[in-house]
Order: structure tokens, then C-alpha cells, then sequence
């Protein structure tokens, strides 16, 4: 698989895919970087504030 994105989540995600072992942290930020498409519409919050793994995506608004 081609990741095509950028961003947190794309080193660990190719890891992953690899059958490298993650961190729970790591596991966390793939996830994300798989869910918000790779980031190719760019690093922002998701927005999805009832995922249990919001309080932990790498470009969360903070401010919230």
C-alpha cells in the first residue's frame, strides 16, 4: 500500500502495515492519520469529539 499523505501517523501507520510492532501512542497516531484520509486536505482537527481517541490526534484543537 501507497501512503500518499503527510503529516504525524504516516511513518507509523507504514510500520504497522510492515508487521513492525507500535506503541500504544504510535498505534493512536496511525489510526488517526488512517482516518482522516492520509491528511491530504491537511493537518487539522477532525472534529469527531466523540472518538475515544480525539484527546489523543496529533493536531487536535487544544483550545476546546
Amino acid at each position: 500500500m501507497k501512503l500518499k499523505g503527510f503529516g504525524r501517523g504516516r511513518v507509523e501507520l507504514k510500520k504497522h502495515l510492515d508487521g513492525q510492532r507500535l506503541t500504544p501512542r504510535q498505534m493512536i497516531i496511525a489510526k488517526c492519520y488512517e482516518c482522516m484520509g492520509e491528511y491530504v486536505d491537511g493537518r487539522f482537527d477532525c472534529g469527531i469529539n466523540d472518538c475515544p481517541l480525539h484527546p489523543m490526534m496529533p493536531y487536535r484543537n487544544r483550545l476546546k
